[in-house]
């Protein structure tokens, strides 16, 4: 059992995941984390599939000819993955958020990943996390996340600092890539290593103006499609994969989900959403908002949502995408060298900076409409 700082605990097996031979590993993780499976086990063939789109880990779903609906999922961390995350500040993001009902159970931990409950559904594309129903129905699982630090205690609560990690992130990034490919790439794509740390204070010093202020709620931070799932039966959306969980400014989460319109292993800028469907989005999310704080013992003229307040949160979203790009650009960049997936990390580093650089002189330029 693991303990963790607030005395909860946690099975654990010390058993390294060989993604070679799964059925055995997975077979020794389901009897260990959930016996009840044993005979099971020993009677039915175990069914593993990947899936597809992860460009940090692999996860596995787990399961039984007869019982396709009990499918059990183990992620096992991608290589070095613990340089620029904090495993055992994710573990309890989970069990802090299985108690308010936004996450899956976990089964247990192994050396090199975890085993978790599945939720059910099917993943979102592009074709449908735009569209209005799917649109309501993220926006309605997003503002409860966002108030989890509402009833959650203190030390539950991870902080995702978007500068500090871009900091990290940097000093992560090698002065020059051992492998010469990779290096030349970095050189056609970047004109040095320190336009970052010119850029991270950049954004730093001009999210300080009164003007840009967001309250910090407890976010996703890295809402994609790829990790919202939609439930058909029950008609609405779940949340996965909490890796970057953490208390955060309420308009960056949202800008990071518009930006992840564009995709990842195919990033296409011109998926982005149109100012329009922002403006839609953003209304219906203060709506939702607005209720929630109305419930908090607000007055009822507070529910309503005026045009201002709709501009001005698009004004600080469109700032907060900058941080998104320039934040997904620099872990690109950590991740070169070291994931064993894969992906070209460079590229969609590359990408990710050439839209932040097309976007920045007529975001910096924004001003709030609610300020003279």
């Amino acid at each position: 059992m693991q303990q963790l700082k607030d005395d909860r605990t946690i099975p654990t097996l010390a058993h390294h995941f060989d993604v070679e031979n799964a059925e055995n590993s997975a077979r020794l993780l389901l009897n260990h984390f959930r016996p009840h499976l044993s005979q099971q086990l020993k009677e039915e063939k175990l069914i593993i599939t990947e899936f597809t789109g992860g460009v940090q880990n692999k996860t596995l779903a787990v399961y039984f000819p007869s019982d396709r609906r009990n499918k059990t999922l183990i992620k096992v961390y991608g290589a070095d993955t613990d340089r620029i995350l904090d495993r055992a500040g994710e573990i309890r993001t989970r069990l802090m958020l299985n108690e308010h009902e936004c996450c899956g159970k976990v089964y247990g931990l192994f050396e090199n990943g975890m085993c978790y409950e599945f939720v059910a559904g099917q993943t979102m594309t592009f074709e449908n996390v735009g569209n209005d129903h799917c649109s309501r129905l993220i926006i309605r699982k997003l503002v409860d996340l966002h108030c989890v630090n509402r009833t959650a205690s203190e030390d539950e609560l991870q902080v995702f600092d978007a500068f500090k990690k871009m900091s990290g992130f940097l000093e992560l990034v090698p002065e020059a890539y051992k492998d010469e490919k990779q290096q030349r790439q970095f050189v056609e794509y970047y004109p040095n290593r320190d336009i970052f740390a010119k850029e991270i204070e950049i954004l730093r010093e001009h999210l300080t103006d009164s003007s840009i202020h967001s309250p910090k709620v407890f976010c996703h931070n890295d809402l994609a499609y790829g990790n919202i799932v939609y439930d058909k039966e029950k008609d609405c959306a779940n949340f996965i994969d909490f890796e970057y969980a953490g208390l955060n400014h309420q308009a960056y989460d949202i800008a990071n989900h518009f930006n992840e319109f564009a995709g990842v292993e195919e990033y296409d800028y011109r998926r982005l959403p149109s100012r329009d469907f922002q403006i839609s989005w953003l209304t219906e999310y203060l709506k939702c908002w607005n209720k929630v704080d109305c419930s908090a013992g607000h007055s009822n003229d507070e529910a309503a949502v005026t045009d201002q307040q709709v501009q001005s949160l698009y004004f600080i979203v469109r700032k907060f995408a900058l941080v998104s790009h320039l934040f997904w650009t620099l872990w690109s960049l950590t991740q070169v060298g070291h994931s064993e997936i894969d992906f070209d990390y460079l590229r969609y580093g590359k990408q990710r900076f050439d839209e932040y650089n097309r976007s920045k002189p007529e975001t910096l330029s924004m001003k709030n409409v609610s300020f003279p």
